[in-house]
């Protein structure tokens, strides 16, 4: 955040303040409104240029519980009384606002480019072993974002949701016999030995209470390189350990990291750790409905250790991309708009194949739009109950209107776009 936007952000909340004591001596209703009004503005502009909406929301329900603590005590002016209530709440309403639009906002922060398939033709599908797909060459700058190993990823992220029993058996059967999951208090996810490499898929949220606090617990925590999502690091730290004495019993030359939801978020923090001391090259990092887990610190780092290994999926208004603010995403995005597939324009920003480098602002390398934590509790809790995608009588995906649909986060989806990536055709214009 620049200098320049944090003093005009500054001016409105102080603007707004002002507004609201204003209109505390108003004794008419209708000026009263109009000038409430115009603090509402205010606030919400100036917490949208802070890019915090999260904190700005947790210190304006802090002011209004210490209101009513003094007031308990001491009995403030009625003036002073509404202006300070009339600050908490117009300024939680303004984070609120904030928070709405971001589920609204293009995805994309930087310059993307709409996949050019005018001459292309869907690859004839090829019996393959999983061990095949993974040995295939692939890379964020190829033309077409039709990997073959993103339905392996994809297959392995929805496995990482079943029991241990279960999931075994799954993975034995794609063609792995060797397996082993790791856990910690409600994390879970598994290790499996491909032969010279090795795959981690880390599970996403369930309805259980902890992993929806893991989603909640947006706190930063700091590492030698940068700040990190806390709930995603405390999630997987504890399973690092397992993952390292997986890999080494394994033999494995190459780690591919992959997770849907807050799997996916948990893959982010596997793969710095694992880049951290470069103990282990990455194959590839594959996640799919992915929250926002890095701060623009550790973005940078993370960009020059992975490079073009890491791309996250994003279907369409699927809106737990676009948590949680301020954190921000990094690396190759795909996004399948409904229409067309949109993709992040390759950012050379380490130079290297002869490619002109691009410049960007680190503030604007988020990709996905920010929406608050405030709702999440919530919000997952309403995607575990929503059904399947709607498809039409000739097996057509039902266009879902101007309304999120918590359905576009489900793996059910990640699967139709999936398909789409790999058979979809039209021309660029």
């Amino acid at each position: 955040m620049t200098t320049i936007l944090l003093v005009i952000a500054a001016i409105c909340f102080f603007a707004g303040a002002i507004i609201c004591y204003l209109a505390s001596g108003h004794e008419h209703w209708k000026s009263a409104f109009v000038f409430w009004g115009l603090a509402f503005l205010a606030f919400a502009g100036g917490t949208y240029l802070t890019g915090h909406a999260p904190y700005i929301a947790i210190l304006s329900v802090g002011l209004l519980v210490l209101l009513l603590v003094v007031n308990f005590f001491w009995t403030l002016p009625k003036r002073a009384r509404s202006t300070g209530l009339s600050i908490g709440v117009l300024t939680l309403a303004g984070a609120f606002l904030v928070a709405f639009l971001g589920i609204y906002a293009r995805p994309s922060k930087v310059e993307t480019d709409i996949e050019d398939r005018t001459d292309w033709e869907p690859t004839p599908v090829v019996e393959r072993t999983p061990q095949e797909l993974l040995a295939l060459d692939w890379s964020t700058t190829d033309e077409s974002s039709d990997w073959p190993v993103a339905n392996l990823t994809l297959q392995l992220s929805d496995i990482a949701y079943k029991s241990p029993v279960d999931a075994r058996k799954l993975i034995s059967e794609l063609g792995f016999p060797e397996s082993e999951s790791i856990n910690a208090g409600a994390m879970q996810g598994y290790v499996i030995d491909a032969g010279d490499d090795a795959i981690v898929a880390l599970r996403g949220t369930e309805s259980h209470e902890y992993d929806l606090l893991q989603d909640l617990r947006f706190l930063k925590v700091r590492t030698e390189q940068g700040s990190m999502h806390g709930g995603f690091v405390n999630g997987y730290d504890p399973m690092h350990d397992q993952v390292l004495q997986l890999l080494e019993q394994y033999k494995s030359k190459r780690v591919w990291i992959t997770g849907h939801s807050l799997g996916g978020g948990l893959a982010v923090v596997c793969a710095y750790r694992l880049s951290e001391n470069d103990e282990y090259p990455i194959a590839g990092v594959m996640t799919f409905g992915q929250p926002k887990a890095v701060r623009a610190d550790i973005a940078e780092f993370l960009r020059k250790k992975l490079d073009d290994k890491y791309v996250f999926f994003v279907n369409q208004m699927d809106p737990i991309t676009r948590l949680i603010s301020p954190y921000q995403h990094f690396g190759h995005m795909v996004w399948w708009n409904g229409t067309e597939i949109e993709r992040s324009k390759r950012l050379l920003m380490y130079g290297g194949n002869g490619q002109t480098e691009t410049k960007i602002d680190p503030s604007e390398s988020g990709y996905i739009d920010p929406m608050s934590d405030e709702e999440l509790d919530k919000l997952i809790q309403d995607l575990e109950q929503a059904g399947r995608p709607a498809y039409d009588q000739d097996g057509n995906l039902v266009v879902q209107g101007i309304f999120i649909q918590g359905q576009d986060h489900f793996l059910d989806s990640y699967r139709e776009m999936v398909e789409q990536l790999r058979t979809h055709r039209f021309k660029s214009d």
